[in-house]
């Protein structure tokens, strides 16, 4: 049996125990450093407001826009039109590193866009290091995307083939199939990690863009792209087109679509409604 010393000293050094657990909480709230407090300071850093353009009325390396998919039908009946866009998701575990702003541990989904945010905004630039900036984008032309933030580290989408052990390029928590098989997923690789010898290579941050119609591709080759006409945007190494998938994942900021490098064509040879975006302002 337990005396009463016994009893009054246990219950003295859960007290006390209990006391400086909530002076931690209260010395790490004063700091910010709850998790709850990092999830608001990202979500509001996500969603800072941007300034897209300049607008003009064709696309010029240098501007700043939205990437949108054309439609998204969830079933044979129905589309999804929220003013989607193509955005950048932190992970689980780029907020438990307390990585506030985007960086590569960050995914790529669609997601629902009220106004242009620096999660949903996007630079063209360059396929190289060269300043394009004013000069006019053209089909069949590369160029990369690029992150609003960080300023001093640029981030480029990117994608790629299967490596020889036919794992994927990029590292994801969400994947889509077709036909049984992974789709090559998209990522963000950091300008410090792309290049000739680097972990990727410069190529892989490559698209272009192609007329929607099959039969319009060959006589569209170097001409201007007009703004907020469907189009179709290729990955350059693997030739496969970007994708929005009709499948959701549940990240941080709530349910979203996924995205791909992956082709999708009816039977009349032609890109399906996954494959149309257009570029918007």
């Amino acid at each position: 049996m337990y005396g009463p010393g016994v009893k009054v000293g246990n219950w003295l050094e859960a007290a006390l125990s209990e006391e400086m657990h909530v002076s931690e909480m209260k010395k790490r709230r004063d700091s910010g450093n709850l998790l709850l407090d990092r999830t608001r300071a990202v979500y509001d850093r996500f969603y800072q407001e941007t300034v897209l353009g300049p607008p003009q009325d064709v696309l010029a390396f240098g501007v700043v826009v939205q990437l949108q998919p054309v439609k998204i039908s969830v079933c044979r009946q129905q589309d999804i039109d929220q003013n989607l866009a193509l955005s950048v998701v932190i992970t689980q575990e780029g907020l438990h590193r307390n990585c506030n702003t985007i960086n590569e541990m960050c995914d790529l989904t669609v997601a629902p866009s009220r106004r242009p945010s620096l999660r949903n905004s996007f630079r063209i630039v360059s396929p190289n290091e060269k300043d394009l900036t004013g000069q006019y984008l053209a089909y069949g032309e590369k160029f990369r995307l690029q992150t609003l933030e960080p300023a001093d580290e640029p981030m480029y989408v990117f994608s790629g083939p299967k490596r020889l052990n036919l794992s994927l390029p990029v590292e994801k928590v969400f994947f889509t199939t077709k036909n049984g098989e992974v789709t090559l997923p998209l990522g963000l690789v950091s300008y410090k990690n792309c290049g000739q010898s680097a972990r990727v290579p410069t190529s892989h941050t490559h698209f272009f863009c192609a007329h929607e119609s099959p039969d319009h591709r060959f006589e569209s080759e170097g001409k201007t792209i007009p703004v907020n006409k469907p189009l179709i945007i290729v990955h350059a190494v693997t030739n496969r087109n970007l994708a929005v998938e009709n499948v959701l994942a549940n990240t941080l900021f709530g349910p979203e679509f996924q995205v791909s490098v992956q082709t999708y064509k009816n039977v009349y040879k032609r890109e399906t409604w996954k494959n149309q975006w257009m570029f918007t302002y």
